[in-house]
């Protein structure tokens, strides 16, 4: 993996999620950040799907650890 630049943004809540009736369209996700500004996120549908796997995969590994015991 090459070591591109990487920009951290602070995120400080999700306003919308607008997933596309075409599926060749993707998502747009969009945030609050600090300050004034939103972030705007345009996400391919693969990417997208990708996105969900991981999500799911992260969901299901944070269940097992927070099992009751």
């Amino acid at each position: 993996m090459q070591n591109k630049p990487c920009r951290v943004i602070a995120v400080s809540d999700e306003k919308q999620i607008i997933i596309s009736a075409d599926p060749s369209e993707g998502a747009i996700l969009l945030f609050e950040v600090p300050g004034e500004a939103s972030l705007e996120l345009k996400i391919p549908a693969i990417a997208f799907a990708k996105l969900e796997g991981l999500l799911a995969k992260a969901s299901a590994t944070q269940a097992k650890l927070n099992r009751p015991q």
